[in-house]
């Protein structure tokens, strides 16, 4: 059986990783994947400046993140990182973030990666050298490929809710883009105050008894949005469980092009129980009167 390279990377959950339920944001493991893919990179000898003296990057083009129980202030967990494949242009890494106490699985991730020329500024083949380094046995045959997410939302329906942002500096990174982790924080504004403008905001939400927390990320980003872009987000149903909603999502910049198409999973947590619930059909009608 292959074995790729992997790196382990402890966090330490601080207060101002953690929401207005006491757990770690959903944008917040976003972070800690990043940070652990740049050190398991650096470790294997591709460090910051090995990219800045190649003129080499590397930029997401897709995550999908699962979310399996909630961390807290003060919990230590492990991020678990390999290389799952290496194709070309892009590679697939792999995460699974355990609880360090009791070993309990927290999330499980996988990004694929392009490899960036930054000269070109476009895709560059991925070394031979680097592949060997990440893969000496080759790839995992049984890591799940990030494919091509072909199920995702292209247009929003006429009923979708529509919202703008306007990007801040503060959400930049490095490349002068948007941060990968800064939309999960956007998507979930978007949600927030679609739920507010059928008469589901936070307050009356608590009045039922419940509240939906992110089960599954799914976000494909197209182009980079950069300080002072205004972002047009379109939010909708796409699916209802029996204690879950799925939202599909869309971003575009000022000039009609797709910067981010979604999907996310949100499921409704019984406040008393702390347990997943089935979603109250007042909640489900307010939010789409079709379901």
């Amino acid at each position: 059986m292959p074995k790729p390279r992997t790196y382990t990377r402890r966090f330490r959950v601080r207060s101002t990783d953690c929401d207005a339920l006491g757990h770690v944001n959903h944008a917040v493991y976003a972070r800690y994947l990043q940070e652990a893919a740049i050190e398991a990179s650096a470790d294997a000898g591709y460090d910051t400046a090995w990219y800045d003296r190649h003129a080499l990057s590397w930029l997401i083009r897709r995550s999908l993140i699962e979310y399996l129980q909630p961390a807290r202030y003060g919990d230590e967990l492990d991020i678990i990182t390999y290389v799952a494949n290496v194709r070309r242009v892009r590679s697939q890494r792999n995460y699974a973030i355990v609880r360090v106490r009791d070993g309990a699985p927290v999330a499980q991730a996988a990004t694929d990666w392009a490899f960036i020329d930054q000269r070109a500024g476009a895709p560059a083949r991925i070394p031979a050298e680097v592949g060997t380094t990440f893969l000496p046995d080759g790839p995992d045959p049984n890591a799940q490929p990030v494919i091509d997410p072909a199920h995702l939302p292209h247009a929003s329906p006429p009923n979708a809710y529509h919202t703008t942002r306007r990007v801040h500096y503060y959400e930049m990174d490095e490349n002068q883009h948007v941060n990968n982790a800064v939309y999960l924080n956007y998507l979930e504004q978007a949600t927030i105050d679609a739920a507010a403008s059928v008469g589901l905001d936070l307050p009356r939400l608590l009045e039922l008894g419940g509240v939906f927390v992110v089960r599954r990320h799914d976000i494909e980003y197209l182009r980079p949005a950069r300080y002072g872009d205004t972002l047009d987000i379109a939010a909708w149903i796409g699916g209802v469980g029996r204690s879950s909603v799925r939202r599909h999502y869309s971003m575009h910049l000022q000039n009609g092009e797709l910067c981010i198409r979604a999907q996310t999973d949100w499921v409704w947590i019984d406040l008393r129980t702390k347990e997943a619930s089935p979603v109250p059909s007042n909640v489900l009608d307010a939010l789409d009167p079709g379901v």
